[in-house]
């Protein structure tokens, strides 16, 4: 409990202390941080709120690591590289929250450098997908792990963003795929990467407290891409370290922010016609705010804005289930992702259909 439990605590309470601080003093920097914009197609809230909450989360991120490697009286490599390697990703997300001038492209090039960083430095490259004529013939060509490692941690954090619609929902997600990690680390008996994952757990419920359900503080694009870009870091690193682990694991445990990024870019290039960047209203925790956002609220007693959210915890959560069992099962992972993806494309037409009948 001391060594666990300890920095986990020192996390969420730095996380939680700076979010507070960043609400206390809003009057002073909210000209450069408010999400002022509620009109907006992507944006449901009615209030300017400090779109900031990514320096909490860093700096409680920071501090906990921090903590947990003096307490051990170790050399930190891991907390000083992931470090080190998300700052590209979290910076290109910060500067977008404070200016409002950075394209999404631009974003996403940040992470993929800071993919390359973890790439070279923490060798997390993506070695194996568990298809064995690939990985023998086609990733031990020079140069395609690293580009397909770039690929999956710049993918994901984009994601993250993505998801990141209404209060609490990427937090929470986040949470139930840490747990979820944590479970299958502890039976194999990694305890290094459960503490980290603990630190972000941590660090994740400080700013959790102001952020749902009444939203009075947002990650921003800079803790949201820095939280997506840590979930495919842990991923990576549970793979490489333990053979054990189906490749299929964490992109199950995932799979619900990575298949709503591609079936979105699909979705808008080749079925719109429109950039596959262009932020548009129809994203499927979208669709499920139109439809049962109120029913919800009602039977929950909360707003229709963090009732989504809870829906879609549900939505996020569901295929976490089967990954906890069958996390060394890859035929069995890849046959649930798929039932995901059709169940997904499914909900979503349908959903689709009735928006627009009702509008």
């Amino acid at each position: 409990m001391v060594t666990i439990g300890i920095p986990i605590l020192v996390s969420f309470g730095c996380a939680l202390f700076v979010s507070v601080l960043i609400l206390t003093t809003k009057s002073i920097h909210g000209r450069f941080s408010f999400d002022s914009n509620t009109t907006d197609i992507h944006k449901y809230h009615n209030l300017p709120t400090p779109r900031i909450g990514g320096i909490a989360f860093l700096f409680g991120l920071a501090v906990g690591g921090a903590y947990h490697g003096f307490q051990a009286d170790q050399t930190l490599l891991l907390a000083k590289w992931a470090g080190i390697a998300a700052l590209p990703v979290f910076l290109g997300g910060f500067f977008e929250d404070i200016t409002n001038r950075v394209s999404p492209r631009d974003r996403l090039l940040l992470s993929f450098l800071s993919a390359a960083i973890a790439f070279y430095e923490l060798d997390v490259g993506l070695a194996v997908i568990g298809w064995p004529w690939f990985d023998e013939n086609v990733l031990t060509i020079p140069g395609v792990s690293l580009v397909l490692t770039m690929v999956m941690l710049g993918g994901v954090a984009h994601a993250a963003n993505i998801i990141d619609g209404f209060n609490g929902l990427l937090l929470g997600f986040s949470v139930f795929a840490l747990a979820t990690f944590c479970y299958v680390s502890f039976q194999i008996g990694e305890n290094i990467l459960i503490i980290y994952m603990g630190i972000m757990i941590g660090a994740m419920l400080g700013v959790f407290c102001l952020n749902f359900p009444k939203g009075k503080l947002f990650l921003g694009d800079g803790g949201a891409y820095l939280i997506g870009f840590l979930l495919a870091l842990f991923s990576l690193l549970l793979v490489k370290k333990h053979s054990d682990i189906s490749p299929w694991f964490p992109l199950l445990v995932l799979i619900y922010p990575v298949n709503e990024t591609l079936f979105s870019m699909y979705r808008k290039k080749v079925v719109s016609g429109k950039s596959a960047m262009q932020p548009d209203d129809l994203h499927l925790h979208m669709l499920i705010y139109k439809n049962f956002g109120s029913s919800i609220g009602e039977l929950t007693k909360l707003d229709r804005n963090p009732a989504t959210a809870v829906i879609m915890w549900g939505v996020g959560v569901l295929p976490m289930i089967p990954a906890m069992i069958w996390w060394d099962q890859p035929r069995l992972l890849v046959l649930c992702v798929v039932i995901f993806i059709g169940g997904y494309i499914i909900t979503y037409q349908k959903l689709a259909k009735s928006t627009i009948q009702n509008r």
